[in-house]
């Protein structure tokens, strides 16, 4: 049995983006992190998956780290998946509600078909000649939905432009 794993970046050329914040209440985004992965992301309650938090709170400001994955699981077809893997990173004041953090954005469509030597070489002809109008699709949804879950984001905070390094 053979297995091939093709895995596109929605931001390409680069992987992923990252937003700067300085302000009143970093965590905001994360209270309505669900229902804003939900709805932008189009994912079912089982495809957010759990998020980890690991935070030092002996210190003053207090350290964070977030980390959390989703899966798009509508329309995608049988062999594809779009994900999308946001971490953060920030500082939290104790005594006042103010913070900075750094998100990572990693947006990524994966497509995995398995079989012998013979159906790999005629998915790799179906590929080349059909599939691969579907996959621009694909990631072309999947950089939208991207955009979008950076305009909430941008929105929850009050920010301006977003430079994109």
């Amino acid at each position: 049995m053979g297995k091939f794993v093709v895995e596109d970046d929605c931001f390409a050329p680069r992987r992923n983006r990252w937003i700067d914040y300085a302000g009143p209440d970093p965590l905001a985004w994360t209270r309505e992190g669900t229902s804003i992965l939900r709805s932008v992301w189009e994912v079912t309650t089982t495809g957010t998956g759990e998020p980890r938090w690991m935070w030092d709170w002996g210190g003053d400001p207090i350290q964070m780290y977030y980390w959390r994955i989703a899966q798009h699981t509508r329309s995608t077809g049988r062999f594809s998946k779009i994900l999308v893997g946001i971490k953060m990173v920030g500082f939290k004041g104790k005594a006042k509600n103010e913070g900075t953090f750094k998100m990572e954005i990693e947006p990524v469509v994966r497509h995995v078909f398995e079989g012998n030597k013979l159906v790999l070489f005629f998915w790799w002809v179906y590929w080349h000649v059909f599939y691969n109008t579907v996959r621009q699709a694909m990631i072309e949804r999947c950089k939208a939905m991207a955009e979008k879950f950076i305009a909430i984001i941008k929105d929850i905070y009050s920010m301006g432009s977003i430079e994109v390094e």
